[in-house]
């Protein structure tokens, strides 16, 4: 079984027609969708990427967005916006034999990786003379199965007591409070311009990690929204303090999942906590709805997960050598990077 490789072109309809049907029995998820994938690739990929088929071009086994930058380490695409790496197979294709073959395809690389792999979808190879695996993140998600009534019952004692005590404070200063749903395509460009001027005043823009008009993810989400709410797939939950908006989650669904992606809030507000206000108003509206069951986070595990879920797993690296020997050799250079700054970091601690 060989690979064809071809230019990326986000508007090929075989590429993202094709990417779409495996993708519906590799996962099935919101985060794998070309509408997601292909718009991550085409607004904030590098130039040069390439579309990867493996099998037959009509029933493929196993695609990839490739980003052969780098011919010595190519990799399949990933970028920070995307919670899994732009490589999806079918169940029962061999990962190592998929990539023993695309290896064979690039002469200069001794190494390909593919980042940021879920388990839920694919199973984590054996470490081998050829194969290693690394942890990336912890990533948590909630089951919506029950009622609401219940799930919160289940919470901690003092996610529920913190909740309380700060509506009653609201009521105390008469400050009303109310959540918003945006879904429609034409809302989309305020719904991210208003969650990049809200991030803008956080600590996130201090790091330079914000949402902003000027960078090139701003148009990322914003065209990805608007792709899926085309589909009724996109949802902004927007929450306000009177008329100010004080909370935002950019969110995408599919089937019966939604993943948010991005999640903002006012810091002004302290010491009310705006975000934990959203998210409860959000989860009780979902059980209401009784059509989505899964919520998926995708982000690394932190201690107010653990608030809302007991659920996580771990997503995964993957690096295939082109032989033992090439294994090896990285191996041993990781290693004697690993002890050249074991001392340094002992004396920062």
């Amino acid at each position: 079984m060989d690979w064809h490789i071809e230019p990326f072109d986000a508007d090929d309809r075989y590429q993202r027609e094709s990417w779409r049907e495996l993708a519906a029995h590799a996962g099935d998820s919101a985060v794998l969708l070309p509408e997601f994938v292909f718009t991550c690739a085409e607004t904030l990929g590098r130039p040069g990427l390439r579309f990867a088929c493996y099998g037959a071009p009509e029933h493929p086994r196993a695609l990839a967005l490739l980003d052969l930058s780098d011919p010595v380490r190519p990799e399949a695409f990933v970028a920070p916006q995307m919670p899994l790496g732009a490589w999806i197979q079918a169940q029962d294709t061999r990962m190592e034999r998929a990539c023993d073959t695309l290896i064979a395809e690039t002469p200069l690389a001794l190494q390909f990786s593919m980042r940021q792999l879920d388990p839920r979808f694919l199973s984590r190879p054996d470490e081998a003379a050829r194969v290693d695996t690394v942890d990336y993140i912890r990533t948590a998600w909630v089951e919506l199965d029950g009622s609401f009534e219940n799930y919160w019952a289940a919470r901690g004692k003092n996610l529920r007591a913190n909740v309380k005590k700060q509506r009653n404070r609201l009521v105390r200063e008469s400050i009303a409070t109310r959540m918003e749903v945006l879904t429609r395509p034409e809302d989309m460009i305020r719904a991210v311009a208003d969650y990049a001027a809200l991030e803008s005043r956080g600590w996130k823009a201090a790091e330079g990690t914000a949402v902003n008009v000027e960078h090139r993810q701003f148009e990322f989400y914003r065209r990805m929204l608007q792709r899926f709410a085309l589909q009724g797939k996109a949802r902004v939950y927007r929450y306000f303090f009177g008329e100010s908006l004080v909370a935002c989650e950019l969110c995408v669904c599919h089937g019966d999942e939604i993943v948010i992606l991005k999640t903002t809030h006012d810091e002004s507000v302290h010491p009310f906590s705006p975000a934990t206000l959203l998210r409860e108003e959000m989860f009780e509206a979902l059980f209401r709805e009784d059509e989505i069951r899964r919520v998926e986070f995708y982000g690394p595990l932190m201690e107010w997960h653990t608030r809302w879920t007991d659920r996580a797993r771990d997503v995964y690296h993957v690096n295939f050598y082109r032989n033992a020997l090439a294994g090896a050799a990285v191996r041993a250079l990781r290693k004697a990077k690993t002890l050249t700054e074991r001392p340094e970091s002992a004396s920062a601690g």
